[in-house]
This record gives C-alpha cells, sequence and structure tokens, in this order.
C-alpha cells in the first residue's frame, strides 16, 4: 500500500481569465477599443457602478448618479431614462497589451 504525494497538497488550479474575472454563462462580454468588458446581469446597479447601457439600440457604458447616468460628459436623465435599459453592471475591465 503506497502513501499518497505530498505535492499534491501544493497543486494549484491553472489561471485562466474566465477563472479570474469569474465569467459565467449569463455574463456579457464586450469588445471595447481598449481590450474588454465584463458585464453581469445580475448585480444590484448602485451609486458609483459603471453599467452596461442600451439606449435606443446603441449599447453605452455610464456611471450610477442619483437617478440619472453619466456617459462621458452627458448626463441621461428625465424622459431620456425611459429609453435607457440597463444589460448588466461592469464587473471587470481588461486592457489589451497591444
Amino acid at each position: 500500500m503506497a502513501f499518497p504525494s505530498p505535492a499534491l497538497d501544493y497543486v494549484e488550479a491553472r489561471l485562466t481569465p474566465e477563472s479570474i474575472m469569474k465569467v459565467t454563462q449569463s455574463s456579457i462580454v464586450i469588445p471595447t477599443d481598449e481590450g474588454y468588458d465584463v458585464a453581469e446581469p445580475g448585480y444590484k446597479v448602485t451609486k458609483g457602478r459603471t453599467v452596461l447601457l442600451d439606449v435606443n439600440g446603441k449599447l453605452m457604458f455610464a456611471d450610477v448618479g442619483y437617478g440619472v447616468f453619466k456617459v462621458n460628459d452627458a448626463i441621461i436623465e428625465s424622459d431620456a431614462l425611459d429609453d435607457a435599459r440597463v444589460l448588466g453592471v461592469v464587473t471587470f475591465m481588461v486592457k489589451s497589451l497591444d
């Protein structure tokens, strides 16, 4: 009868982008000019987070404020919010190394 190898105590799982960023089947991976972003549809939208918006069929990223979305230097508020749909909360932003 053989003893188990003590080296098995030090074996670690291989790191992959999916395991680091916790990409699941429901995750939305978006290619951007700078790399890739990962958005999760099930996360709670809170102030200070970045979200992925669908505004009249156009995808854009926005920061969440009190009752408004801040996109670059513009603000989406009031009646414009009727056209905005939150697709998910951005959890990771990966920049390309090119």
